[in-house]
């Protein structure tokens, strides 16, 4: 396969991300947070199942890794649950914009406390600048002035906070990421299953329309099982940087796709502030001098 043919295989998948944020939406408008987070994660695991036999991909693990992938499942069943309680109450448009702008700052804030503050390593300019920025567009996306929206966004917050944690575990669990993306998805319908017990509404799922099914297959299978493997591949073919570079394309593809599906129109502080934080994270995460040396040529 080409490049080009793989470049273009990268935009779909980020495509299948940004679109999981309206699709997700509308799934919350028939039931409730945790039933949709249920289900898509039980349909995200069967749609995993062929594609870890087609890529065969290993899955061997011993003890210390298990351990990590249970704290993963957690983290994840959390922010699942955030996110779509979040998506329940507020844009998501905007939801989309604030969650994948803001976690490469909190990871990146994260790993410097915890790995980086122990080291000899100095801060760079270009990463202070990203701080910067990065803070600037907190103020923009939180719409400090509107506390109800404040709150509401809060959720997004917290869901920013909660996968920059899980980045920073699933870097140490030393398993094919498919294989992490796998387990991780298996044991969430576990920590999730009691749900059964209390909630008799779980099957109801089963009653709905085209449309709710819809969208639970743009967002377990096109967004989680094959954006997710896509991502994964890239990271092998092209590189993690460049293949990183087009999560970039998220916050926009949110922003559209939401406009698209629920006629959002996003504000000025949204966009000004998801523009300030793919700057930051450029700066902090993809910047190099050399991105702006020019030579003259005689």
């Amino acid at each position: 396969m080409s490049k080009a043919s793989f470049y273009f295989l990268m935009v779909m998948a980020m495509i299948f991300w940004g679109s999981s944020w309206p699709s997700s939406k509308i799934m919350v408008e028939y039931t409730s947070a945790e039933v949709v987070t249920f289900w898509r994660f039980f349909f995200a695991f069967l749609a995993s199942i062929p594609l870890i036999l087609i890529l065969k991909i290993p899955l061997r693990f011993n003890f210390q890794i298990f351990k990590l992938l249970f704290l993963a499942a957690l983290l994840n069943s959390v922010y699942s649950i955030l996110f779509f309680v979040g998506l329940d109450y507020g844009s998501a448009g905007k939801g989309g914009v604030i969650v994948t702008t803001l976690t490469p700052i909190f990871a990146y804030m994260l790993a410097y406390i915890f790995y980086r503050a122990n080291s000899q390593k100095i801060i760079k300019t270009n990463e202070i600048l990203g701080l910067g920025f990065g803070i600037i567009a907190g103020i923009c996306l939180l719409d400090l002035q509107n506390f109800k929206e404040l709150c509401l966004n809060g959720f997004f917050i917290l869901c920013a906070i909660d996968w920059a944690v899980l980045t920073l575990v699933c870097q140490r669990i030393k398993i094919h990421p498919l294989a992490i993306n796998f387990y991780m998805t298996f044991l969430s319908i576990l920590l999730w299953s009691p749900l059964f017990l209390w909630n008799g509404g779980m099957m109801n799922v089963f009653s709905f329309d085209a449309r709710f099914w819809l969208m639970m297959f743009i967002v377990s299978t096109l967004s989680t099982a094959i954006g997710t493997s896509i991502y994964y591949i890239g990271i092998s073919y092209i590189g993690a940087t460049k293949a990183a570079s087009f999560t970039l394309l998220v916050p926009a593809i949110a922003l559209i796709t939401s406009y698209w599906l629920l006629g959002e129109i996003p504000a000025l502080s949204t966009l000004l502030g998801g523009s300030f934080a793919i700057f930051a994270t450029y700066l902090i995460n993809f910047y190099k001098p050399s991105h702006f040396r020019f030579k003259r040529e005689f």
